[in-house]
């Protein structure tokens, strides 16, 4: 996960309480072998506290040896998911959203033709985002990988 970046944020407070939000997530998929890796859809899922609220999906790819692979996945937010938080416009008051991604991407590495290698990485990233100016004021990732 390289960066994440919100899009379209609108939020409207009238009579009833309407959001708007898009998040653009930079994800790359680093290959450090000698073999070329090729992967599938990848799938990113953005949660706010516990709920589901967006996901979004990769295109396959394939990164060579020793090469990294850069994607772009754009997340609609089901803004209804988001609404039904009780804690929303307590958040939204203070000015600061927590939120968290989700990636997954699996593939198998190809060795000489012959010998083939499946693995799976999971990429978690917890961000704080100001809502003010729609930058992200905190975030750590991390990820894990099943051979």
């Amino acid at each position: 996960m390289n960066s994440v970046s919100i899009k379209n944020l609108n939020i409207n407070l009238g009579s009833s309480l309407a959001l708007t939000m898009t998040v653009v997530a930079d994800i790359s998929v680093k290959n450090p072998n000698a073999a070329s890796f090729r992967f599938g859809e990848s799938t990113t899922t953005l949660y706010y506290r516990t709920r589901k609220i967006g996901v979004a999906y990769g295109p396959p790819g394939t990164a060579g040896a020793h090469k990294t692979f850069r994607l772009n996945v754009t997340i609609d937010v089901m803004a209804g998911q988001l609404l039904s938080d009780p804690n929303l416009i307590v958040d939204l008051a203070s000015g600061k959203l927590d939120v968290t991604t989700s990636t997954k991407v699996g593939g198998r590495a190809k060795i000489f033709l012959i010998i083939r290698h499946h693995a799976d990485v999971m990429m978690n990233c917890s961000m704080t985002l100001a809502v003010s100016n729609l930058s992200i004021l905190a975030q750590s990732c991390n990820q894990r990988v099943w051979l």
